[in-house]
């Protein structure tokens, strides 16, 4: 890193000298005022060339690592709108308008064309993706987006599961993060593409990688029959063992005949499946002895 700062400082004080040279030159009257135009267009495209190259290579160096080969199409990419600014530039300076230079060519055409398609800003988006690092691999991840609707119908009924970590969401394992596409893993083994431009202009991202405890929900379903109070009194007793346990409460009537106890806990990340099983056990315990006392 510190060697390509060094390069493209370098390149840029040679240009801005020679460029100070010649107009110095140029007014004291040693060269014709031609000669200022030619050896700015000169640098221009000489010094451009330069940087655009060592830009180009450093990307490829800094992202070849993380996403192998495909960094050569970020460079590549580098490489292509730096010539066009460069060509739009020595165009201008002969008097062609910026806008005509543009429009003008049918290769420029194409590669502008090229340029405002979705391949581009992917790339792009891939490339502020890898900079910036929300995420690596590895990390499990939900991807919030309204471009790729979540699908409530796969979902079973609300009273059958937890609504805390039921997220309408992409959530699974990043297992690699390439210039196009950011590959996730779901939980039952689903490969998921989502395309970078999505995720970095029009998600929201849940990082459960960057969580070390949070607070966690049990819900169970109780018979009215049964009476809330005894079940709380009963829970409260038999989950009394467990420091993490934060609150036991009634949440709300499922149905006609059932309602819903909550019970809220803290655990860290990697155990809190084994410590919720747990305290499932316990729940179901008092789930049947009240049920036995209640058909004595």
């Amino acid at each position: 890193m510190a060697g390509f700062k060094i390069r493209f400082v370098l390149g840029v004080f040679l240009a801005v000298g020679l460029y100070l040279t010649i107009f110095a030159l140029v007014n004291l009257g040693y060269l014709p005022p031609l000669a200022e135009r030619i050896v700015v267009v000169a640098s221009v495209v000489l010094v451009g060339i330069y940087l655009i190259r060592i830009t180009s290579s450093h990307v490829v160096k800094t992202f070849r690592p993380l996403v192998g080969q495909q960094a050569v199409g970020g460079g590549l990419i580098i490489q292509i709108i730096g010539y066009i600014l460069i060509a739009v530039f020595v165009l201008s300076t002969l008097g062609i308008p910026p806008e005509t230079a543009l429009a003008g060519g049918t290769v420029t055409g194409l590669v502008i064309g090229f340029a405002g398609q979705t391949t581009l800003s992917n790339v792009i988006a891939g490339i502020i993706l890898l900079t910036s690092r929300p995420f690596k691999l590895g990390d499990r991840i939900a991807v919030v987006t309204s471009s790729v609707p979540y699908q409530w119908a796969f979902l079973p009924g609300y009273k059958f599961f937890s609504r805390d970590y039921v997220i309408p969401a992409y959530t699974g394992v990043v297992e690699n993060m390439s210039l196009m596409y950011t590959t996730l893993v779901t939980d039952d083994g689903l490969v998921i593409k989502i395309p970078n431009n999505l995720i970095l202009a029009n998600s929201a991202i849940a990082n459960y990688s960057e969580v070390t405890e949070r607070e966690r929900k049990l819900r169970y379903e109780f018979p009215i029959d049964i009476s809330p109070e005894t079940v709380l009194n009963n829970l409260r007793e038999a989950l009394s063992e467990f420091p993490e346990i934060k609150d036991i409460y009634l949440e709300e009537q499922s149905d006609k005949t059932h309602y819903i106890v909550v019970v809220t806990f803290e655990a860290p990340v990697t155990q809190w499946r084994e410590l919720k099983s747990r305290l499932l056990a316990k729940v179901i315990e008092v789930h049947r002895e009240a049920k036995q006392r209640a058909l004595a």
